[in-house]
């Protein structure tokens, strides 16, 4: 049942980037770094319509579109692409350049040697270098001064772009062996399974993304006009959660997320669709680091969030629309899932700049 104030009933579907959420501690590290810039958090905070109450939760989660924003707005204050972390400033717009550049080449592999070869003629600050090594490429992503890199988060930022951008480029997804990480597990790993659909490596001698070689063959598909458009999104593309099909994770996932909210699909329907049996499907998630229960809940978190920002809904229509019948089991659920109750949260989200 839900309750009005004069309002219609809306449309119970979600937006494609309101589907999923991102950890709050993004928003925290990036606006940190850009008050060590001189820049000014409240006016960020503002400009990406964050909320400064919930980003004092540890737990809080926040929209693609909103860290996106927020990249837009420290982009037009301090111009620099790799937002202070790197050795010296790189204008904003080195990535169009490039990847203008890259969309003339008739395969992959001529399109990543562009890429090397202008971020060599730009600046010194990264070297990108392709190693093929028997029937595997790397692509290995090396920063100058990494001392300067807060957080990691250039390196988990170049890491996910040089993925997900080649990908959009051959119109497929570019299958990763591995991702390696020259630093020790951080504390918002678990954010990785979404960033990186690979077995991630950490304390490596490189941060590097490793490829099958023969997708170094695979043509560019996109058009200079799909690129235009793409680029006037840059960088919600990059924070918008991927489609893997390769990946049992995504699989699963996609199943999940198509299921009614109010029930979501089993493990023994997902298995009769894959045509697998459900030891078979816990087993592979188990492999790419994720457990059924475990996407199950991300949904019903994921929902719940998005729910509780549309005011004209009650806390107990939010809850079964994650999947609870009982308002108790959902405000229990929630506060594992963020730390505070689903009342506190929306209240946070209705004061978003205090």
């Amino acid at each position: 049942m839900t309750t009005t104030t004069g309002h219609p009933p809306k449309t119970v579907s979600i937006r494609q980037e309101e589907k999923h959420t991102i950890a709050s501690f993004f928003a925290r590290a990036h606006l940190d770094n850009a008050e060590r810039l001189g820049l000014c958090r409240e006016q960020l905070i503002s400009a990406a319509n964050l909320s400064s109450s919930l980003l004092q939760e540890n737990d809080a989660r926040i929209l693609p579109q909103q860290l996106s924003d927020l990249f837009q707005a420290i982009w037009a204050e301090h111009d620099d692409e790799y937002l202070g972390f790197a050795s010296s400033p790189t204008r904003v717009g080195v990535f169009s350049l490039i990847s203008e550049r890259m969309i003339n080449c008739k395969t992959l592999g001529e399109a990543l040697h562009e890429a090397q070869r202008c971020y060599r003629l730009i600046s010194d600050n990264i070297a990108f270098e392709l190693k093929q090594q028997q029937d595997t490429v790397h692509l290995y992503i090396l920063l100058t001064e990494p001392e300067k890199d807060t957080y990691h988060m250039l390196t988990e930022l170049l890491l996910m772009i040089w993925h997900r951008f080649p990908s959009w480029l051959v119109g497929d997804d570019i299958p990763l062996h591995e991702v390696c990480f020259p630093y020790a597990r951080p504390a918002h790993a678990e954010e990785y399974r979404l960033l990186y659909p690979a077995p991630c490596r950490f304390q490596q001698t490189a941060a590097r993304l490793s490829w099958p070689s023969d997708v170094l063959q695979w043509p560019i598909r996109r058009s200079k006009e799909e690129l235009r458009r793409y680029l006037k999104q840059v960088p919600l593309p990059w924070f918008r959660k991927p489609q893997y099909p390769r990946n049992i994770t995504d699989q699963v996932s996609r199943l999940l997320e198509a299921s009614p909210q109010e029930q979501l699909i089993t493990l023994d329907a997902i298995a009769s669709q894959l045509h697998m049996t459900s030891r078979t499907i816990r087993r592979k998630l188990s492999a790419e680091g994720s457990h059924f229960q475990q996407l199950k809940n991300n949904l019903r978190r994921d929902r719940a969030i998005h729910w509780l920002s549309q005011d004209y809904i009650s806390l107990a229509e939010v809850g079964r629309r994650s999947g609870y019948l009982e308002v108790t089991a959902f405000i229990r659920a929630f506060k594992g899932w963020t730390g505070i109750s689903p009342g506190d949260y929306r209240k946070k989200l209705r004061a978003p700049h205090k």
